[in-house]
């Protein structure tokens, strides 16, 4: 049976991402690729909610697409598979894509007036990593953290068909199945702290970042074992969805209350300054959201929509380009002056119309070379079903 609300949930994930980094240059406390002169708190204010489960929904939903191609190919097939298509398009990003990042960032921040084919071929690949040098992976680090957990958890994923794990598969079933679902959230959290004194800071950059690469790590392994166990575990998800949207209304109220704002005059922590409390709290809250989310998109969207599908072949090639787009509307957005909300207004209808655009160009791309932008070859002779399994699994 096709679980269309997973591509609802996936496309979902994807553009909220997408107008969040829309919206990073306008916070006036966080330093970005490209800063607006004159920053909206409230805009700030408002982002922190998505900000504390975007990107743990992202993962939990690539674990859960990453089911539905394990269960249906070879070890050999699924990881030359998976290496195919994100491999590729990660270097290709690196290499050509993020590069106009870096270049306009050069040119707002330090005053840089080369072309940007001078700056390409004399100085992306030459002056070192970024930020003291360019070469980057930038947004891209999701694809990258998404390859690496793939091939650091397959054999884990191997082991659960395994007989003797039986016993481990059924435990996880009854307890995801039961109220205790809602601890699950204490599997990242007490990795996260466990490595910390390892690795402090969050960096994307997965060598030195070892304490957060465990907590995105979960929320994949969590998303690949609940489409594992989905039809013991969704009727569940659908009775306690509205236990789980007060739990997440009453974690935020906290979070804005004694971390996001002022309001409470008690700080616990917050994005800059993560105390074992905030951490707690954030990935519950991000936990409830991700439960949620399922529950209500499980009843309520799970049945086809054209436009969704659509968008779910489109969306990779989206997140591949937008940070590009993002930034380069900034450049030429931000020195007309306008109000705040006007320029994140413009910044915002530029990246999502630029970035579908080239994925809607990217379908013109001959043979395989869709792959490297994130478009998978188009297949003639695939059922409905595998086609939703694999529209599920695909991408970042």
């Amino acid at each position: 049976q096709r679980l269309y609300y997973i591509d609802f949930l996936r496309v979902s994930a994807f553009l909220l991402l997408i107008a969040y980094h829309a919206s990073v240059a306008f916070f006036p406390d966080m330093k970005w690729l490209i800063e607006a002169p004159d920053g909206s708190p409230a805009l700030s204010l408002i982002m922190k909610f998505p900000r504390a489960w975007r990107l743990a929904l992202l993962f939990f939903v690539s674990g859960m697409g990453t089911w539905f191609v394990f269960r249906r190919v070879s070890s050999f097939a699924f990881l030359k598979g998976r290496f195919l298509r994100l491999f590729p398009p990660l270097i290709f990003a690196m290499c050509v894509i993020v590069v106009p990042q870096v270049w306009y960032e050069r040119m707002y921040e330090e005053g840089y007036q080369g072309s940007f084919l001078t700056f390409w071929l004399t100085r992306y690949f030459t002056e070192g990593k970024y930020p003291d040098g360019n070469f980057t992976w930038a947004h891209m680090w999701f694809v990258a953290y998404l390859l690496s957990m793939t091939f650091v958890c397959y054999p884990v994923f191997r082991l659960l068909d395994h007989p003797r794990a039986k016993p481990v598969t059924d435990w996880f079933e009854r307890t995801a199945a039961s109220p205790f679902v809602y601890l699950f959230f204490l599997l990242p959290l007490v990795l996260n702290l466990a490595l910390s004194p390892i690795f402090p800071r969050q960096t994307n950059s997965l060598y030195n970042d070892g304490a957060w690469f465990a907590v995105w790590a979960s929320w994949f392994g969590l998303g690949f074992l609940f489409a594992r166990h989905h039809r013991a575990l969704i009727d569940g998800l659908v009775a306690r969805r509205w236990a789980s949207a007060a739990m997440a209304m009453g974690l935020t109220l906290v979070l804005y209350a004694f971390s996001w704002s002022d309001l409470g005059g008690l700080s616990i922590g917050d994005y800059d300054r993560m105390t074992p409390l905030y951490k707690a709290l954030l990935l519950a809250l991000a936990w409830v959201m991700i439960l949620m989310l399922c529950g209500f998109a499980a009843l309520h969207i799970n049945g086809p929509s054209k436009t969704v599908a659509w968008l779910n072949r489109k969306v990779f090639p989206l997140y591949i380009v937008h940070q590009t787009i993002v930034v380069a509307a900034l450049y030429y957005v931000l020195p007309l002056g306008l109000g705040v909300w006007e320029e994140y207004g413009l910044v915002l209808f530029a990246t999502f119309a630029g970035s579908l655009l080239f994925a809607m160009a990217a379908e013109f791309l001959p043979g395989r070379l869709g792959l490297l932008v994130g478009l998978a070859p188009r297949t003639t002779r695939r059922s409905s079903a595998e086609e939703a399994q694999v529209q599920s699994a695909r991408g970042a």
